[in-house]
């Protein structure tokens, strides 16, 4: 017997017991992979109609989380994305997105932000 979710509307089944493997039938064409994965396939094809295979969103997980520095002052994160380019910080501050170097940032949040 094997095991079987419900996530939106869509049926995920596992596929293998030994990799955790999902699959799931999608617009007609079947997705395979980690639950978390599938799900997100899921997901993308529910609020978009694209579908995008559930390796697409792990790879860009990994991605996303080993080019980005976060760096918390007085509360603020304060983000840069790019590896090479020490002027590619940025905030966002009371709704308003803030660029520039990492000093000229903290400089700018012990002038003019009061955080609580």
């Amino acid at each position: 017997m094997r095991k079987r979710l419900y996530h939106r509307g869509y049926n995920v089944e596992l596929c293998d017991e030994q990799t955790e493997e999902y699959s799931a039938r999608i617009g007609g064409k079947r997705v395979i992979g980690s639950l978390l994965g599938v799900k997100q396939s899921i997901d993308w094809w529910c609020d978009t109609n694209i579908l995008r295979m559930p390796d697409e969103f792990e790879k860009q997980d990994f991605e996303d989380a080993k080019q980005k520095k976060i760096e918390e002052y007085k509360g603020i994160q304060i983000m840069n994305d790019s590896e090479d380019d020490d002027k590619a910080w940025y905030m966002i501050v009371k709704g308003n997105l803030l660029k520039g170097s990492l000093p000229a940032l903290k400089k700018f949040v012990d002038k003019k932000v009061v955080t609580k």
